[in-house]
């Protein structure tokens, strides 16, 4: 597109641009940065070049106490002071001479340095002559007085020369400077230079660009103002419409929900009421038939004397009688127990609970905070159902040695809860299993009551780390229900 080509092209000219002016400034840096690395050493050098002519002073000075008229009387000290002297003189010169603090010495400098080495030569073979001589006490002897006057000599050439390498050192240091200077005002210079090029290049034409493309935009706008206004009149029907269309759809869903629920419900209900009727009936006529058996075989065994073989018969058939009845009882007691309707949820969960540890050996304990309190019929089946459910998997799947059931009920809430201590399950391969429709261990139907009373339910598990199952019914919900039951029954 156009607009592309041309931000490509401003973009390259403003790249450019800039990395002209990053490298003059880099350039610029690095020159100072070596003038001035140059420039660290000047001062130390003046400095080391003006202490030889003090040092060379000081030997003379030296030099003529020890050999005058009268010898002093710190001889040994003053001769360590003049050998300390003339070695550091000894140092300083050939630092200077060979270049060693800066890069190199100029051809100047060194042109100096070699006219004034006679002299350093004459005056150091003169004093290191005079601090042997004195050190052996040679102060008097004839050689040493001409090794002073030689000293004297050539010392105030050396000092001559000295402040000429001296001078020459500053007027050195002054013409870098003077160069920097120059350098700096040449790459500032350039750098405006450069800057105006992109003034006149770069930025001019796309201002220029930019005010034409703010045009195009304001009429743009104009025109997608209008539009705009169009579109929004549109938009506030369609919106209209959907929000319509979605009140009667979410009507309907909820309308098809309820319906559902209650089938359900009704069924769910009937079951129940088949169940107590099973329940009924087998507590009521079978059991009594049974216990009329028992009781009849009991007096057989009361009469006369039976053979062995007889009364063995008749022991085994009352054993056998003794435990139809319990199955008959635990069978009337699954499907509706009576303890559930004449004495409420906790009563029944109590024995349920009770019942699980004397058959299976698990330690299940109850736990519960409203023992004379009574709910509704439908949510006191729906949490015995849960209940009994949770704890029959438990029993099959869970591997466990415990078992903690627990009903507790606060101002705003109903809360059940089985937890167990087995081998747990992974929750993730549970949800695939019940994609695939394969067995879900009764989570399904516990899941399903809880939706029939508007309960909350989640089941937490991992493998190694039990299986924790909590139900949670809102007051306002147990209400409801507990309404809708009174109106059932009216």
């Amino acid at each position: 597109m156009p607009y592309k080509k041309v931000s490509r092209t401003f973009t390259r000219l403003y790249v450019l641009a800039l990395t002209a002016v990053a490298a003059l400034s880099i350039l610029g840096q690095v020159l100072v940065q070596r003038l001035l690395s140059d420039h660290q050493t000047d001062s130390k050098i003046i400095n080391l070049a003006g202490r030889q002519r003090f040092q060379s002073q000081l030997i003379a000075k030296t030099c003529l106490r020890l050999l005058g008229n009268s010898v002093p009387p710190d001889t040994v000290r003053q001769v360590q002071i003049l050998r300390t002297w003339l070695q550091r003189w000894e140092q300083s010169h050939q630092t200077l001479s060979q270049g060693q603090l800066s890069r190199n010495n100029s051809p100047e400098i060194n042109g100096m340095f070699a006219r004034i080495e006679p002299h350093f030569q004459a005056v150091r073979t003169s004093a290191r002559r005079i601090a042997v001589g004195v050190g052996q006490g040679r102060a008097a002897n004839q050689p040493l007085a001409d090794d002073l006057a030689v000293l004297l000599h050539h010392e105030p050439i050396f000092l001559q020369q000295m402040d000429a390498i001296v001078a020459q050192y500053e007027r050195e240091a002054t013409e870098k400077v003077v160069r920097l200077s120059r350098m700096e005002g040449v790459l500032l210079a350039v750098t405006l230079l450069v800057l105006v090029l992109e003034a006149l290049v770069v930025f001019r034409p796309a201002v220029r660009r930019l005010r034409e493309t703010i045009i195009a935009l304001i009429e743009a706008e104009n025109n997608a103002l209008q539009m705009n206004e169009e579109l929004t009149a549109l938009n506030q029907s369609l919106h209209e419409t959907r929000e319509e269309l979605m009140h009667a759809t979410r009507r309907q869903y909820v309308r098809r929900i309820e319906a559902q629920r209650l089938r359900t419900a009704y069924v769910v209900q009937g079951q129940e009421e088949e169940r107590k009727r099973l329940a009924r009936d087998l507590h009521d006529g079978l059991g009594q038939m049974l216990t009329a058996l028992k009781l009849g075989i009991e007096n057989l065994g009361t009469g006369a004397e039976l053979a062995p073989v007889t009364a063995r018969r008749l022991a085994d058939l009352k054993q056998l009688v003794s435990q139809t009845i319990g199955e008959v009882r635990a069978i009337s007691f699954n499907l509706m127990p009576v303890v559930l309707n004449d004495f409420g949820i906790a009563s029944a969960l109590r024995l349920l609970t009770s019942q699980v540890s004397k058959n299976t050996g698990l330690s299940v304990t109850f736990s519960t905070n409203m023992e004379d309190r009574r709910l509704s019929h439908e949510v006191e089946v729906a949490l015995y159902r849960i209940a009994q459910e949770s704890l029959n998997n438990t029993v099959k799947y869970a591997n466990a040695k415990s078992v903690q059931v627990a009903l507790t009920a606060s101002r705003d809430k109903l809360r059940l809860v089985v937890a167990d201590d087995g081998i747990g399950f992974d929750m993730a391969e549970l949800r695939k299993k019940r994609q695939g429709n394969t067995a879900r261990h009764g989570l399904s139907y516990i899941v399903e009551r809880a939706r029939l009373v508007n309960a909350k339910i989640s089941v937490t598990s991992a493998p190694g780390r039990g299986t924790t199952v909590r139900v949670t019914l809102l007051a306002e919900e147990e209400g409801k229900k507990a309404a809708e039951t009174i109106g059932d029954e009216s």
